[in-house]
């Protein structure tokens, strides 16, 4: 999923490892509408915004994963110290998305 200006771009894909997905669009950042899902075992699996919302894309895998931690970060500047001292515990980028809303 992409945006350029108010424009949408979004790739769907058949087999792709999912049994369900839920889109959580809002006009700031939907701390709640994400913290629940991650509670019924959805992950966050794409990120897009525009001048004036915030989609996250959160997908069930369809295999269990034995230990998926996600966490979030808003920013106005990118963090590469925190992606640093993140990949030292072994959390990597799974999505990354850049809008006013700030994702």
């Amino acid at each position: 999923m992409a945006t350029a200006g108010n424009r949408w771009g979004v790739v769907m894909s058949r087999n792709s490892g999912y049994s369900n997905q839920v889109v959580e669009l809002d006009f700031l950042y939907p701390s709640e509408g994400i913290h629940r899902r991650w509670e019924t075992g959805y992950r966050i699996t794409s990120t897009a915004a525009t001048n004036d919302q915030a989609a996250f894309i959160l997908s069930m895998p369809k295999r269990k994963p034995m230990d998926e931690t996600q966490e979030t970060l808003r920013t106005s500047a990118f963090p590469s110290g925190h992606v640093k001292e993140k990949w030292a515990k072994n959390l990597y980028i799974a999505s990354i998305c850049f809008g006013r809303t700030v994702c």
